[in-house]
């Protein structure tokens, strides 16, 4: 499962998308030093003491810059995270900063330069507070300061801290809701909602593991819930390919799931890179997830380098385009061409094509021209909760909004992040 669950900005309640930084240092003391001085100017943070699942967090987080520590005597750990963003197509900007000579340092920012990273002035240890107010104002990062609660995932799992909020997917041609995807919402009780990079930052895979689970089960009872109500909806869990041969996903869905042959299932959304890499574990449990009811959609498809053998050897029920092709497919030639081409190439090889991230009534318009079958986006809904959903979904139904206008937003403390496992 992923360490963290985010494609879109962490949202305050005007609505406004705060700055998120990765920050990867094997030394931890250091690190922990170095991002509390980040979130102290209201910058938020994720943690990692090595690069070794650098490229799959940045694909669910999309962070705004990726600082990265060069050790002098065994640089590895920082080659292995400049090629790691190379090959998630990273389009943020990466700091380099390290305890060694100015020229070693320089040497790394020509190689991240080389593969097209967006490579920042180098830093020498210790960094200075100055240096780090500097970088956040020179890169104009959206902050909020926050005096957060020194509060783990196992905590908040613990406490009961978590909860989950849904983002509607809409038929773009009938311009109905079909479905929903799932998005982790924090709340202390002291501090409200959290951003949930403070409680996924450092969380052991156990509680990763279990944090999934709660995902696949809070989906399984929302979605029965909105089918014994008539509103027969398909829920999406963003999910790690090695989380599924961890837990019990057929019997969590037993457990809450309509015993109803028309009750459609959940959806678990793969990132494409993980496909790539994961291809054989992801194929040996595809049988058993369809008993269940579960079918693959390709996530943030546009990011890696699919070929079209991966579309032979799975069967994926959609192909999700990826918000970074998405956005702007209107005014972007280059983006409107590349849409037209992964929404044929889902289509032929038999799965649903489905956009995210659209924000704007022109690119919507367009997608379903070039015969998009579905999309999400902050055009049509928010992430919002299960009471929101439905009577959006309702309202809609009896005529008196259409489910592919913007919605009413959600609840004003809402900050969500997608759900992954």
């Amino acid at each position: 499962m992923s360490n963290a669950l985010a494609q879109s900005r962490l949202e305050s309640s005007a609505g406004a998308r705060h700055s998120l930084c990765f920050v990867v240092d094997t030394d931890f003391g250091y690190l922990q030093g170095f991002s509390k001085s980040l979130r102290s100017l209201g910058v938020n943070t994720v943690e990692f003491v090595n690069s070794a699942r650098l490229g799959e967090n940045v694909e669910n987080h999309n962070p705004d810059i990726v600082f990265v520590n060069l050790n002098a005597t065994d640089p590895y750990d920082c080659t292995r995270a400049l090629f790691s963003l190379k090959e998630c197509k990273f389009a943020g900007r990466v700091q380099l900063f390290g305890r060694c000579e100015p020229a070693f340092l320089e040497s790394f920012r020509k190689i991240g330069n080389d593969i097209s990273l967006a490579m920042l002035p180098v830093l020498q240890k210790p960094v200075d507070m100055t240096a780090i107010r500097k970088i956040v104002q020179e890169q104009k990062l959206n902050t909020e300061v926050v005096s957060p609660p020194d509060l783990s995932l196992k905590k908040a799992l613990a406490g009961n801290l978590i909860s989950f909020l849904y983002q509607p997917q809409v038929d773009l041609s009938k311009k109905m809701v079909i479905g929903a995807e799932a998005f982790v919402h924090v709340r202390h009780p002291q501090h409200g909602v959290l951003p949930p990079e403070r409680v996924l930052g450092g969380a052991s895979e156990e509680d990763l593991n279990g944090l999934a689970a709660q995902a696949i089960a809070s989906a399984v009872k929302t979605s029965a819930a909105l089918f014994n109500a008539g509103v027969p909806l398909k829920f999406s869990i963003n999910i790690n390919v090695e989380t599924l041969t961890k837990l019990p996903v057929a019997i969590l869905i037993e457990k809450y799931r309509p015993q109803d042959d028309q009750w459609p299932g959940l959806v678990f959304d793969v990132t494409e890179t993980q496909v790539l890499t994961k291809t054989a574990l992801l194929r040996a449990r595809m049988p058993g997830l369809r008993q269940a009811g579960v079918s693959i959609a390709m996530d943030n498809f546009g990011r890696g380098n699919s070929s079209f053998g991966i579309f032979k050897e799975l069967a994926f029920s959609e192909i999700k385009l990826d918000r970074s092709v998405v956005q702007g497919c209107t005014t972007s030639k280059g983006n409107g061409n590349t849409c037209r081409t992964m929404i044929e190439l889902a289509h032929n090889f038999g799965s649903k094509a489905s956009a995210v991230g659209i924000e704007t009534r022109e690119d919507a318009q367009a997608l379903a021209g070039w015969g998009c079958d579905y999309g999400q986006g902050y055009l049509f809904a928010k992430p919002m909760t299960e009471q929101e959903l439905l009577a959006m979904v309702m309202a809609a139904r009896t005529g008196s909004k259409s489910a592919a206008a913007p919605a009413a937003p959600p609840s004003k403390d809402a900050a969500a992040v997608k759900a992954a496992g």
